[in-house]
Parts: structure tokens; sequence; C-alpha cells
């Protein structure tokens, strides 16, 4: 069966800078960035699990908030999709959040093995309150 491709757009939430675009997880690839706003200061998203071939930034380019990066990527083992939801396709963003945004130096260090249980550098945190603000900055409404 060929692969799908996705019609699920990723966006950057907010205006900066690609430090890095390289694979990710299952043949997926991913898009780090620099974002600075007057709420959080500097901080990094890595937008992970997107399709290579459909990545639209390249290290150096300045995003704009919304802009489109690229699209959500079929995850594939040896060339099968897991079977995550029975019976489907499932392609979604991988969303990562870094508070360290001082911290540019990215290209290989997001990942460390040795801090488990989540593999990453000390300053992942969990995005839901900036994902809220990024929803009701798009949608409008307090939801």
């Amino acid at each position: 069966m060929k692969n799908p491709k996705s019609n699920v757009e990723i966006v950057a939430i907010a205006n900066g800078e690609v430090l890095d675009t390289r694979a990710f997880y299952l043949e997926t690839h991913q898009v780090t960035i620099l974002h600075e706003t007057s709420k959080y200061g500097k901080f990094i998203i890595r937008y992970g699990e997107m399709d290579k071939n459909s990545i639209k930034v390249n290290i150096g380019d300045k995003v704009k908030q919304g802009q489109v990066l690229g699209y959500a990527g079929l995850m594939l083992e040896n060339g099968v999709h897991p079977n995550i939801v029975p019976n489907r396709q499932v392609m979604m963003l991988h969303f990562e959040y870094f508070t360290n945004g001082n911290d540019t130096n990215v290209i290989g260090k997001l990942t460390d093995k040795s801090k488990l249980p989540f593999q990453r550098r000390n300053d992942i945190t969990d995005p839901l309150e900036i994902l809220q603000e990024g929803y009701n900055n798009t949608f409008g409404g307090n939801k």
C-alpha cells in the first residue's frame, strides 16, 4: 500500500529562527525553532514526526507565527506503519517545549538517552499552557 501524504499542516506557534532540521523518529523528521515572546521570553520548540519531503524551512530561516513549516509525517518501522491505533494509519505532531532559549546549541543535544524516562534535556517542560495560549490566540475564547 502506498503511504498517504498528510494534509495536516504544522505551523510555527510564534516568530522565530530555525535552529535545526534532521531525522527524528521512525522515518519522520523534526524542525527545531528558537522562539521569543513577551510572555515566555526565549524558548525552543521541537516540532517532530514531520514528513521529510514536506519541510519548507532550513537552518537559519526566520519564521513568522502561523507560517507552515511542513506537514505531519507517517511513522514507519522497516517500511511498515506501527499499529498505534488498530487498523488505522496515524499522522500527528510530536511537540516538545524547552524553556531555556539561551542554550541554542541544539544540534544533536535535545535528546539525552541517559536522562530517563523522557531522554530529553533538563529544561523540557509540559507544553499545555503555551499550547492553550496558542489555541486562544488563533481561535479566540478560553477553551
